[in-house]
């Protein structure tokens, strides 16, 4: 099962680079936020509790949020990350992130009215031009 979230970004942050403590190849991230604050679906308002969610993406994903701009509404598909570790002081401390590693443009509707027009009906003419139906009456 995919963990999926739609929403507008309302920010993208630069890709920061994090050292390896063994001399390896640098870590990558990137944050971003998400707004999914719902909205009513019979009313169409916006609901007064916003939902901003921080995200992130790593490595090769870093160069993909290049693909979109702010104010578009995207997918994201992402899995929660679970660390525990002990600080100096010997408290045991938990961290949670969201990592996505699927990220899709969604279609304005204004997109998808234009992808798939409308057929038309075509109607026969007869011999003076005029329209000609089969209707009894």
């Amino acid at each position: 099962m995919s963990n999926q979230i739609t929403g507008r970004l309302v920010a993208i942050e630069q890709t920061a680079q994090i050292l390896s403590k063994n001399g390896g190849n640098p870590f990558l991230k990137r944050e971003f936020l998400l707004d999914a604050t719902p909205y009513d679906t019979w009313t169409g308002e916006r609901s007064q509790y916003e939902n901003i969610v921080p995200l992130e993406v790593s490595g090769d994903k870093c160069a993909e949020l290049d693909n979109f701009k702010l104010g578009d509404v995207i997918t994201v598909s992402f899995t929660l990350q679970g660390r525990e570790w002990t600080n100096q002081d010997g408290q045991t401390k938990r961290m949670v992130s969201i990592r996505c590693y699927k990220l899709e443009a969604r279609k304005s509707v204004q997109q998808q009215q234009t992808a798939q027009p409308i057929p038309q009906p075509t109607l026969q003419a007869d011999a003076n031009g005029n329209p000609k139906d089969d209707l009894p009456f």
